[in-house]
Order: C-alpha cells, then sequence, then structure tokens
C-alpha cells in the first residue's frame, strides 16, 4: 500500500514536472525567441493602443496598453521622401500637392526595432495611410496593381488618419485613382 502511494505520488509529480516544463518554454518562445509574433498578435485590436506623448515632440508613440514595451513609433523628423506621388493616388482629393511625404512606422519591442512599414502622409497631413503594396498584372503588360495586405491595415487603424468623408482605410483605398485592392 506505501509502496503504490508513493508510486502515484511520483508519477503526478513528474507529470505536473513534465507540464510546467512546456508551459514555461512555450513561454520563453513567444517572450524571448519571436517577439514579432506577438507583435502582429497585438495589432489585430486597435482598441488596446494608446497614442502615447512621449518627452521628444517629434516622436508619436502608439504603446500597448496592457503590454507597453510594444510601441509603434513615428519619427516625423526623418522624412524619407519629399513630395511623394506615384500614380495610385487620386491628385483630385488633394489640393496641397507640395506636402507630401513618406515616413517609416517602427514596430518596437522593449526599445528594439522589429520591423517598419513605409506611411505617407498627404495633403499637408490631413492623411496619414500606408503605401501599397505593388504586384505586376498578369492580364495587362507591364501594369502595375496596388495592394493593402492584412498589417498595413491593421497599423492604418491604430496610427492612420483621414480628412473629409473617409471613415477609414477601406473608404480611402475605394476613392484613389487607381483602387488599392484589400488583401487578407
Amino acid at each position: 500500500m506505501n509502496n503504490d502511494l508513493i508510486t502515484i505520488i511520483s508519477l503526478l509529480i513528474g507529470l505536473l514536472g513534465l507540464v510546467a516544463t512546456l508551459v514555461g518554454t512555450y513561454l520563453s518562445y513567444i517572450s524571448f525567441v519571436n517577439p514579432l509574433k506577438r507583435f502582429n498578435k497585438y495589432l489585430k485590436n486597435p482598441e488596446n493602443w494608446e497614442k502615447f506623448q512621449g518627452i521628444e515632440a517629434h516622436l508619436s508613440f502608439y504603446r500597448h496598453k496592457k503590454y507597453p514595451n510594444f510601441q509603434i513609433v513615428i519619427d516625423w523628423d526623418k522624412e524619407l521622401v519629399e513630395n511623394f506621388h506615384e500614380e495610385w493616388m487620386n491628385d483630385a482629393l488633394y489640393p496641397d500637392k507640395t506636402n507630401n511625404a513618406s515616413y517609416y512606422v517602427r514596430l518596437e519591442a522593449n526599445g528594439m526595432l522589429l520591423d517598419k512599414e513605409l506611411f505617407v502622409s498627404l495633403d499637408g497631413h490631413r492623411y496619414f495611410v500606408p503605401v501599397p503594396r505593388v504586384s505586376i498584372s498578369k492580364t495587362k503588360t507591364d501594369e502595375r496593381d496596388f495592394y493593402y495586405d492584412t498589417r498595413q491595415i491593421q497599423l492604418a487603424n491604430i496610427v492612420g488618419k483621414y480628412h473629409f468623408g473617409d471613415k477609414g482605410i477601406y473608404d480611402f483605398a475605394k476613392s484613389q485613382s487607381k483602387p488599392i485592392e484589400i488583401r487578407g
């Protein structure tokens, strides 16, 4: 009887140790090995992000409410292309064509750059939207098709800015001179 009880307790402790090891391995993987997977998961819900004004006025921070070490950062002093223009843009909608510029929206965890996405500021900063990705049309010779992928849409829902009647990235994509396809 005593040996049977000791054997059962030993097996339970061994199983509990195995479960604790598996859980610990998973938690260390998502915490340290692959923070980009966690970041992409957190982007799915824009209500979980808040704008945070830091010390430097030229930086805009958006941080996750529950995990503030995950941040989206825009450095307004690091303009990439001044007077930005591409064929997808509807020139009739943007009277101020001289103040278009592109910027990187940086995805950071614990102050470390994980990835970046190219955004464009249009019409004197009345719009701030992702620059669409490009694919070459297979049906028409050398014609470029423009599209937004899932992550671009998620970022636009957090940091995007729209003017006039556009209620979001979907309205913006429809109103361009070359409609931007939504993928994902």
